[in-house]
């Protein structure tokens, strides 16, 4: 058995709510943080040791998917800021002169718009196709 069946059904879960009108932004956190853990708790093992969003960042610029390596890598720095708040993770975000996503610095809000732009459906996209090309060899 391999592993795109779990990370298919992780997928599927977390865009069924990308897909409902009605999800707040309190549940698109949970399932983003939730996702992309789950993400790098199931394809772990495609890597030796070491920080598995790194590690494949560095495998998909090398296999020439630049935009998707930074695309992965975004989104790992935004579930980072919604599961810590802000640190070095934030920083690394507002650093970026094409920030991926909204950032807030509202009293009260989370850091991350993720209401806004497509934000749960872009992460399920992005990390379907690192799936895809990590698992296809």
């Amino acid at each position: 058995m391999t592993d795109l069946p779990d990370v298919a059904q992780l997928l599927a879960n977390a865009e069924a709510v990308a897909n409902n009108p009605e999800a707040d932004a309190a549940e698109i956190e949970a399932v983003t943080v939730e996702t992309v853990s789950a993400f790098e708790a199931r394809l772990q093992h495609h890597f030796a040791r070491g920080p598995f969003f790194v590690k494949l960042r560095n495998k998909l610029v090398a296999e020439g998917h630049t935009d998707l390596a930074q695309s992965v890598y975004h989104y790992y720095l935004t579930a980072n800021v919604l599961k810590h708040g802000g640190g070095k993770s934030l920083r690394e975000l507002q650093k970026l002169e094409d920030q991926p996503f909204t950032l807030q610095d509202e009293e009260g809000k989370a850091l991350i718009d993720v209401t806004a732009d497509g934000f749960l459906g872009g992460l399920v996209e992005t990390l379907d196709e690192a799936a895809r090309l990590l698992t296809s060899k």
